[in-house]
């Protein structure tokens, strides 16, 4: 029990420190194809989703595990986004990649996602298939794709709506939204 409670505390400790080093975000020089989700992955809150069929969307893709406190510091970001976006072209997409044993509980994810607002789908990834194909690193990580299915901007951390660097991604959600198809 002391073991797991350290090994809890030590990546809690490694994921906030990332997440402190790592503020920043990018674009893409080259846009690249977002990778596809895998056949068969397990989908929360919504029948799974193929990148493909979300063309003409534009796709804010963020991964995260319930055990982090930077990813749950960004549920209110998401949240944001959820409303602002409404009725508009844009797919909000959680990745769960859990960092522990314990974050691997579907019901859990189900349970966190609801207590803290989180409606829209989140594509449960235990085995670490979606992270290893976008190459992700940290948690929290955000990913912006455009309408034709091109990774355009990324970012981890933490965001924040009322600072600028939160206020900065989501004018990119805006940019590619304004885009011709």
């Amino acid at each position: 029990m002391i073991m797991k409670k350290n090994m809890l505390i030590v990546g809690t400790l490694a994921c906030v420190g990332v997440a402190i080093a790592l503020r920043l975000a990018y674009s893409a020089a080259e846009p690249t194809p977002a990778p596809e989700f895998p056949k068969g992955a397990t989908w929360l809150q919504k029948e799974p989703l193929a990148m493909a069929s979300l063309r003409g969307q534009v796709i804010v893709l963020h991964f995260w595990t319930f055990g982090c406190i930077n990813c749950r510091h960004n549920y209110p970001v998401y949240k944001g986004w959820q409303e602002q976006y409404t009725g508009k072209d844009v797919k909000l997409i959680g990745v769960h990649t859990p960092e522990l044993d314990d974050e691997t509980n579907v019901a859990s994810v189900q349970r966190e996602a609801g207590k803290n607002g989180l409606k829209y789908p989140i594509v449960i990834d235990n085995d670490h298939r979606i992270w290893k194909s976008w190459g992700n690193q940290y948690w929290p990580s955000i990913y912006l794709v455009d309408k034709k299915g091109r990774v355009r901007y990324h970012w981890d951390g933490e965001l924040h709506l009322d600072a600028s660097e939160g206020r900065q991604f989501a004018s990119h959600i805006d940019e590619l939204l304004a885009e011709k198809d």
